[in-house]
């Protein structure tokens, strides 16, 4: 897989297929993330400096642009290139007379480097302690999911026990047809979007019986008008279910897609979801990703 063809898929020029298969490379193969990131950061100094043209310069902006986090990669971009290029520009030579002005910029030039650099170092420093904060988040909110999963549980093998089913009048319940409509299950387990950082994967126990097992997928923000979930069996990276195509729920604080996996085609092992979107007239464009294991009851 060579850098063009890397280029071509920043630019959403591959065929959806070959797209899926450079997006699921770049999760399970060190390498091409690492250069991935390398050619799509030349890509974005490339426009920052002015370099692109044609072809290339309107797919850049018309399509890699649609994004709010590559948006954000163009404006940082923006703010340390330049500074960079003038930095890294070796002194014109100068006339014997004008040493003096030389020697003068010299220790100019090393001092603006150095505040550059600890511009950056602070930036990376203020990124690491949001990640870690995050990740703290994350790990109470798997938390208290977990111990309401067990207690769930705990009360369902109450209502067995007692042989207590929680309707009092069981002969004035409706008789179901066969179009009746199945009823979403309850949200079993909360995921949050994968990232780099290491972390540890959320785990569910499916309850015997269960038809289905509701999911709650938070969502960055919300960019596309709708959206699809497909799980995947790392093992051999097979689609194993797909979800039809939801639409994002409207004017809430913390987005998220809620989606009713069949219990069925879970077993005990590692799952990975992946998130596209898609918007009118356009093909779709894996956006995230979450992680799962099933273990056993």
């Amino acid at each position: 897989m060579n850098d063009q063809v890397l280029v071509r898929y920043l630019l959403g020029l591959l065929e959806p297929e070959d797209a899926e298969r450079v997006d699921e490379a770049s999760v399970v193969d060190d390498d091409i993330a690492a250069r991935l990131r390398i050619v799509e950061q030349d890509l974005v100094d490339g426009y920052v400096r002015g370099t692109l043209a044609g072809d290339t310069l309107a797919r850049f902006e018309s399509h890699y642009l649609s994004s709010p986090r590559r948006r954000e990669l163009v404006t940082l971009a923006r703010r340390f290139v330049p500074a960079v290029d003038r930095a890294a520009t070796p002194p014109a030579a100068a006339a014997p007379r004008r040493s003096s002005y030389s020697s003068l910029l010299r220790p100019l030039i090393l001092a603006v480097a150095a505040a550059l650099l600890v511009v950056a170092s602070g930036a990376l420093l203020f990124q690491t302690v949001r990640l870690t904060r995050e990740l703290r988040v994350a790990q109470t909110e798997r938390v208290m999911l977990d111990r309401r999963a067990r207690e769930l549980e705990q009360q369902l093998a109450d209502l067995r026990a007692t042989g207590t089913t929680g309707i009092k009048e069981p002969e004035r319940m409706p008789q179901r047809t066969a179009t009746a409509t199945r009823q979403a299950p309850a949200i079993a387990l909360l995921l949050l979007p994968q990232t780099r950082s290491l972390g540890p994967i959320p785990t569910l126990s499916v309850p015997a019986g269960a038809v289905d097992v509701g999911l709650e997928l938070r969502l960055d923000s919300i960019d596309f008008p709708r959206y699809q979930v497909a799980l995947r069996d790392p093992a051999d990276h097979s689609i194993v279910w797909r979800s039809d195509w939801i639409a994002p729920p409207a004017s809430v604080v913390e987005p998220s897609l809620r989606i009713a996996l069949p219990a069925g085609v879970l077993k005990p092992q590692h799952y990975s979801l992946d998130l596209s979107g898609q918007r009118p007239g356009g093909g779709p464009e894996v956006v995230g990703g979450y992680a799962l294991e099933i273990v056993p009851r």
